[in-house]
């Protein structure tokens, strides 16, 4: 029974994948690279799903997972290189971004063995070569809706169906606490709620996108419609079954932010929405400061002060003492025997916690650097929103999850599709050349459209959508 609702799901994808890119204007072939490579991320490596052997370090990976990212990598460079991208604009937009990524390619130095340490900087690399990818589309936008849309097409229902029929692969034994836990498509429940995450916020801008439209087109498209309820649907059922309380605070988060864009006094000014985000943190930091009410929320989450024994893992590798000015070099803590010798064997293999996670690779300047780029990239968030459009309300959304979701869990600079979706939303390239990409795109549309179309000026997409 298994095994013949694992192909209609399969069969149910693939139409869907069909019709979403028939119904996607601006997007080429060259994005199922960036569609398989976060499909990936999401779920598990390949070497797991073609029976290449065990993924080994969920890091480094077997030969199957260095093979298929060296490929993808060297698939991403050609499209790059035949869209003829400007590498120096794209540095000095991001210069913040490279930064960060260049003090951790220099920490390799310093770790326990470099060349494996490298090898994890240059894979974690091609989380930022694939993003231009969709990122350099026609239509950045639709691009990236499409790659997520894809990815939930399948992963969401598989995930539910690996849950319910195949219990031996959607679900698990915690090798730390012994209890019954979901993963779905996922090795764990935590990055199940990731997957959820980036493929319900997307879903869910998608969806506000067909809301946006006249009611001819909102009837035409209702069967597209109600497929993104569906999924988000049986996302927040996933969330529930994964009791990942983090997750669930970033995607409610989210889902204000978005919904706040069909307010009319958000909708002309999305400039608002910010201003208003940042006020309510700064209120809430206030609460706390005056009332002490952290320590409610946490609870009323059915959570303890100790987030979920998090912080005991916390203390546990601060007590290791480890470099504070330079760290362990990038990736290497957990591969070090010096160092895990002496962590408890309840320890996972991660901080769960990003910014803990930067610290004990590159110490306080690695964190240093990290909040520059976090500074350098939360200015250009707010500029978009100056600017209007959804998009940079997404970008938004986008940035506020991560820095909340990195305080349970590690997403910077790791291979995730949180990390993947952070990438999407922080990286800044758009020049004259693109802009006129842009203008002709829409201009072969207007010429072949029906008159009526010619007449409205037909299709257009703008800077801020992209």
């Amino acid at each position: 029974m298994g095994q013949l609702v694992v192909i209609f799901t399969f069969f149910c994808a693939w139409r869907l994948c069909r019709r979403d890119t028939a119904m996607r204007d601006g997007i080429s072939p060259a994005l199922w690279i960036p569609t398989i490579w976060v499909g990936l991320l999401a779920s598990r490596p390949l070497s797991s799903w073609v029976g290449g052997g065990e993924g080994g370090d969920s890091l480094d990976g077997n030969a199957t997972d260095r093979l298929f990212y060296l490929i993808m990598m060297g698939a991403s460079f050609y499209v790059l290189s035949k869209r003829r991208v400007n590498w120096s604009i794209i540095l000095s937009r991001n210069w913040a971004i490279f930064l960060f990524y260049g003090y951790l390619l220099v920490s390799v130095l310093w770790a326990e063995f470099p060349f494996v340490s490298f090898k994890r900087w240059f894979k974690e690399l091609g989380n930022i070569i694939v993003a231009l990818v969709v990122l350099t589309e026609v239509n950045p936008s639709q691009a990236i809706r499409a790659v997520f849309a894809r990815c939930a097409y399948l992963l969401i229902p598989m995930s539910y169906v690996f849950i319910r029929w195949l219990s031996d692969l959607g679900r698990r034994y915690s090798p730390h606490t012994g209890e019954l836990e979901v993963t779905g498509v996922t090795t764990q429940k935590n990055n199940l709620g990731a997957l959820v995450l980036v493929c319900g916020l997307i879903l869910l801008w998608d969806l506000l996108e067909f809301f946006k439209e006249d009611k001819e087109t909102r009837r035409k498209h209702r069967f597209d419609i109600l497929v993104r309820c569906g999924l988000l649907t049986v996302g927040g059922y996933l969330l529930y079954l994964s009791d990942s309380k983090t997750t669930i605070v970033c995607l409610v988060v989210s889902v204000l932010l978005l919904l706040a864009t069909l307010i009319p006094p958000f909708k002309t000014r999305p400039a608002a929405i910010g201003v208003v985000s940042l006020v309510g943190l700064l209120g809430l930091g206030l609460l706390e400061w005056l009332f002490g009410i952290k320590q409610a929320a946490v609870e009323g989450l059915g959570r303890d002060m100790t987030f979920t024994g998090r912080t005991d893992v916390w203390r546990e590798l601060l007590n290791l003492n480890t470099d504070p000015t330079f760290g362990t070099g990038y990736l290497s803590f957990w591969s070090d025997q010096s160092y895990r010798v002496k962590v408890p064997e309840w320890v996972a293999s991660s901080a769960h916690n990003g910014y803990l996670e930067i610290y004990i690779d590159g110490g306080w300047i690695g964190v240093f650097f990290l909040a520059l780029m976090l500074v350098v990239v939360g200015i250009q968030v707010f500029k978009r929103l100056a600017t209007g459009g959804t998009f940079a309300v997404v970008c938004f959304a986008i940035f506020l999850a991560v820095l909340i979701d990195n305080f349970s869990e590690s997403y910077f600079a790791r291979m995730t599709p949180v990390g993947f979706l952070f990438f999407l939303g922080a990286i800044h390239y758009r020049r004259l050349s693109e802009t006129r990409r842009v203008t002709n795109f829409n201009e072969r549309k207007l010429r072949a459209a029906p008159s009526p179309l010619r007449r409205m000026g037909g299709p257009a997409y703008s800077e801020n959508e992209g």
